[in-house]
This record gives structure tokens, C-alpha cells and sequence, in this order.
């Protein structure tokens, strides 16, 4: 079936809650906003909609991209770990967990590694400095001792060792029975909160707003989407994902990111 024809499912829908993963959904990685995305959204917006970043990225990274966008009320970043309002940028609550003996585990077995926790104001400690602009714009090194001192969002792991095989089988065989992970690249490893998800986390913001999940659309295209898009009354994946991923759909759209958010906000509110 093509996209389009797929989409025509969605036609005419009225969600009160359109929820858009922002990395190879609606913004190419790491990329600006594509032209004719705040438009979209306006419109929307303008039929009663709320649209809403739900990102594995921090707040730091997330606000700019989202205002232009048009998206200036809330989000959902850190994979579900935070809910935030995008203008001003706020914290408004955060999911933390004590990275103490999680650190502790993983060092001796990565000795090479750079590990950097999100604290829960969305900056980033760091055990060395690295500058990603993915990840966060506020990136700090500290000492080994101040990285755990205080509860976390998560916890990154980068290693240049290990592009070849991951970091997984290291995680793997460790005691880790409290974290959860997901591996963005062969070099990287995302901790955080078994059960917290970018889905947990739209449920805590339409539990504040007074939104059913049946009254929610979600658009993604990873395997950070997958709870989301199986929370979402309708889920829409990008034609690009994997077929894991589609399967999961209820409508997909073009492979093209921003291009194929605007096709599915053409389609409500008609």
C-alpha cells in the first residue's frame, strides 16, 4: 500500500493531542526544521489541537527546534523521563534514579568510556568533555565523584571502542535489574528507569491536560517510538522505519522527515 493511500485512514481525525518524535520524524538528525512544518502545525493548532515534541533529546535540545516548529507549550523529552513546557523552557517534572552503583558496575568493564548523567535541570555532567549538540547544549566535566552525587534522568555511555559490537553484550551481563537500555549507535548506550517511556510520559501529560489516549496521535519512526505508537489511539509511522516498526501503524506516511509530518496534519481537522 502506498503512504497515501495508507493515510486516508486519518482523514478528517480530530485528535486533541498530536504527539511527533523530532529526529528522523520531523526534522532530518541533528537538522533544522523543514520549510512549511510551522505552518502545518498552525493550523492545527488553530482547530483546537495541542502539538507536542515527544523526543529522546534534552530540554536544551529540544526548545529550539520545537518554537520553530510552532510547538511553544509542551513537550516530552529524555525518552519519557521529563515533562517540559518549551516557552519558557521549564522543568516541570522529571523521573530520577540514583546512578551510584549503575556507574560503579559499568566503569571497570568499559575503563575507557565517557559517562555523562542528565541532571533535572536537562544539563549534562560529563567524566569528559564531548560536544554534541544531539545530546545537549549544556555540557559540563566534572569529577567521577559528582557525576552520581545527585538522582539522574539517565545515564550516557560513549565508547570509540566498541563501534564494532556495541556496547549491548556488555550491559548484557551485568546486574542491572532497575535500568533499562537502548542503543542509539555500536558506541552508545541511553540508561534510564525500567518502564519509562516516551509513552509513560505523554500518559503523565494527558493525565495533566485531562487527554484520553484515544484523543492522541503519535508520529515516529524508531524504537523509542514503539511504546508511544502502541499508547497512541493512532499511530502513524514514517515510511523510512524499519518494518518492526510499521507494523505498528495504523496509517505511514512518506519516508521524508518534516515532509511526511505535514502530510499527516494536511489530513485533520478537514
Amino acid at each position: 500500500m502506498s503512504p497515501d493511500a495508507s493515510l486516508q485512514v486519518i482523514d478528517g481525525m480530530r485528535p486533541r493531542l498530536i504527539a511527533v518524535d523530532l529526529d528522523g520524524t520531523l526534522v532530518p538528525q541533528s537538522d533544522g526544521v523543514p520549510a512549511g512544518v510551522a505552518e502545518a502545525v498552525a493550523r492545527v493548532q488553530s482547530e483546537g489541537a495541542l502539538v507536542v515534541a515527544a523526543t529522546g533529546r534534552s530540554l536544551s535540545t529540544t526548545g529550539y527546534v520545537a518554537r520553530d516548529a510552532g510547538m511553544h507549550d509542551w513537550a516530552v523529552v529524555s525518552n519519557g523521563a521529563m515533562i517540559v513546557t518549551v516557552d519558557p523552557e521549564t522543568v516541570v517534572e522529571a523521573q530520577t534514579f540514583d546512578a551510584t552503583e549503575l556507574v560503579r558496575e559499568l566503569a571497570p568493564a568499559v575503563p575507557n568510556a565517557i559517562f555523562a548523567v542528565e541532571t533535572t535541570t536537562g544539563e549534562f555532567l560529563t567524566s569528559r568533555h564531548f560536544v554534541d549538540r544531539g545530546v545537549s547544549l549544556h555540557i559540563r566535566e566534572v569529577p567521577w565523584e559528582e557525576l552520581t552525587r545527585e538522582p539522574v534522568v539517565r545515564l550516557i555511555v560513549r565508547s570509540d571502542e566498541h563501534f564494532e559490537h556495541g556496547l549491548g553484550p556488555i550491559v548484557e551481563h551485568l546486574a542491572i535489574h532497575s535500568i533499562s537500555f537502548g542503543i542509539t549507535d555500536v558506541a552508545w548506550l541511553d540508561l534510564g528507569i525500567r518502564g519509562v517511556t516516551k509513552a509513560t510520559g505523554l500518559a503523565r501529560l494527558c493525565g495533566r491536560l485531562g487527554i484520553a489516549p484515544h484523543e492522541v496521535l503519535a508520529i515516529g519512526d524508531s524504537m523509542n517510538d514503539i511504546e508511544m505508537l502502541q499508547w497512541a489511539g493512532t499511530s502513524v509511522v514514517m515510511g523510512h522505519a524499519k518494518q518492526e516498526i510499521k507494523a505498528l501503524a495504523d496509517a505511514i506516511t512518506g519516508p521524508v522527515p518534516g515532509d511526511g509530518v505535514i502530510e499527516v496534519l494536511d489530513r485533520l481537522y478537514r
